[in-house]
């Protein structure tokens, strides 16, 4: 008795749901296997997604070009090939990609997740104003928007120094998510802007009611900076280092809080201590948002 199709896709996806459940490295092997005799554009993206999570972007680079190659018209597959560019540093051709994704795209969610890629590469490439106008051509496509969304937005306020903007996207951002990393980029905003007045009460809220309080402690430095309390903003940020050390893993380290290390240091004058910490953070791929501000102080 012939098998029915109805069973064979049962068994199919039965099988791809456990290589789910499986590390990225026996993705590959099994991937690679099936690829000998099924080399459609899904397992190479399937094997493409396995390779960028080991960090084998050559790989997974061409991989995806050899799906493109069988299947151009599909968007997501030159989504996964810019988000590899990205990776690469490649600024030049993940806007490529991100474009021919765009000429692809059918929904507001395709459309809107392109929009979001070409701003990466603009702001890759130090093209404030382009990444902006890109971020802000997604948010006309999904005005909810997502929370990586508001912090790319918001990074290029801050390089363009819209001040007022960048205060009320990220407000706004808060309270239509109710995100906590908004509400850190809120009163970093604020502060920017020489707002200390309305940060400092936000910031002191926020100490009151944490367990972990260092990302806060030097907000509130930097605040008291402004403010020329400069003698309380050192006692804000050695407690901050004192939080930070003990919670920090220099194998695996956690970017929000390298950086923030990085920036404590800086703040303090101790910049050997700070260009180690965003060598760190180069090394492990952290993202622009998170290394700017500790670029800038130490440039």
């Amino acid at each position: 008795m012939p098998i029915r199709p109805s069973i064979i896709l049962a068994l199919h996806l039965t099988a791809l749901a456990v290589t789910a459940h499986e590390s990225p490295e026996h993705n590959v092997q099994h991937l690679s296997k099936h690829i000998q005799t099924h080399r459609t554009p899904d397992n190479l993206l399937q094997r493409a997604i396995a390779y960028r999570a080991l960090n084998q972007l050559e790989n997974a680079r061409a991989d995806l070009r050899s799906a493109i190659t069988i299947a151009p018209e599909r968007p997501h597959l030159h989504l996964e090939l810019c988000r590899v560019q990205l990776a690469l540093a490649q600024p030049t051709q993940a806007l490529l990609s991100a474009n021919h994704a765009l000429q692809q795209s059918h929904t507001p969610s395709q459309r809107a997740s392109a929009h979001i890629l070409r701003a990466e590469a603009y702001q890759l490439n130090g093209q404030h104003q382009p990444s902006l106008q890109a971020v802000q051509l997604a948010f006309q496509e999904v005005p909810r928007g997502e929370i990586e969304w508001f912090l790319l937005r918001s990074e290029n306020q801050r390089q363009l120094a819209l001040h007022t903007q960048r205060i009320a996207d990220l407000k706004s951002g808060h309270r239509r998510h109710h995100s906590a990393v908004l509400k850190a980029h809120w009163v970093d905003a604020l502060i920017d802007a020489s707002d200390y007045k309305t940060a400092l009460p936000l910031i002191d809220s926020e100490l009151s009611d944490r367990r972990w309080k260092s990302s806060w402690l030097i907000k509130r430095a930097r605040t008291l900076q402004g403010l020329q309390r400069n003698t309380d903003a050192a006692s804000a940020l050695h407690a901050a280092l004192a939080e930070i050390r003990p919670r920090l893993n220099s194998a695996r380290p956690d970017p929000l809080l390298l950086a923030d290390q990085g920036i404590a240091h800086a703040l303090l004058g101790n910049l050997a201590g700070a260009r180690c910490c965003l060598e760190s953070l180069h090394h492990h791929r952290a993202p622009h948002w998170i290394t700017s501000r500790l670029e800038e102080i130490i440039r």
